[in-house]
């Protein structure tokens, strides 16, 4: 029997159980490729669903909720260093500051710092959608970025960066990289750069190995 329309399957067949879509691919109904697809796109859709369940401590207080008419005071000059750093981050601050932050080139490292010069990063907001990043090196620019945000009711700017990530095939041989990120003001007039990132993996579909979630909250010094 001739294999029927993809989307048809999938759209007919996702209630199925697993005995019953054997039952069809055997009868020629759903190909073994069309098996492959739906498998692949039900793992995809676990995991936007999935990415949705990561989110931020509920119990960070927001000293400084922004709106359409304060959002601009986020523009200005900050360093790249947390501003009360662990002595771990304070020794590796190369590795750990807010450019390696936003950096969501997953397989690589793809901004290298160097130890003996200055580094700073500049934000400017565009508008209610996007931000301009500005990386400085002694004082010069030396790379712009603009991402997408989004300005919500809780007083944060959310940022749009690669949020979700795939490291290989996820779940097959690989996994997912979720990392969300948010932007308000300190008491001080500083950057408040809040993170939830998750990191799971697995084999052949055995899923969640190792899976890890860490929540975190960084300040940065505006000049």
């Amino acid at each position: 029997m001739k294999s029927i329309n993809l989307l048809s399957v999938f759209t007919s067949s996702e209630g199925l159980a697993d005995d019953q879509k054997k039952s069809f691919a055997a009868a020629g109904i759903i190909s073994k490729r069309d098996q492959c697809v739906i498998n692949f796109l039900g793992m995809l859709l676990f995991t936007l669903v999935y990415s949705g369940c990561v989110t931020f401590e509920k119990n960070l207080i927001n000293p400084y909720p922004l709106n359409a008419a304060n959002v601009k005071k986020l523009n200005g000059v900050y360093d790249i260093k947390e501003r009360k750093p662990d002595s771990v981050t304070q020794k590796y601050w190369m590795y750990n500051n807010f450019l390696t932050e936003i950096d969501r080139k997953l397989m690589a490292d793809t901004f290298k710092l160097d130890s003996f010069k200055r580094y700073k990063f500049e934000l400017l907001v565009l508008d209610g959608s996007h931000l301009q990043i500005n990386y400085i090196e002694n004082e010069q620019i030396i790379k712009e970025r603009i991402l997408n945000t989004s300005l919500r009711k809780d007083g944060y700017m959310y940022l749009k960066n690669k949020n979700l990530g795939f490291l290989l095939v996820p779940y097959l041989a690989g996994g997912i990289d979720i990392k969300k990120t948010r932007l308000t003001i300190s008491p001080d007039g500083d950057l408040i750069f809040d993170v939830v990132h998750h990191r799971s993996a697995a084999i052949f579909f055995i899923m969640f190995l190792d899976g890890r979630t860490w929540h975190y909250r960084n300040e940065y010094k505006k000049y």
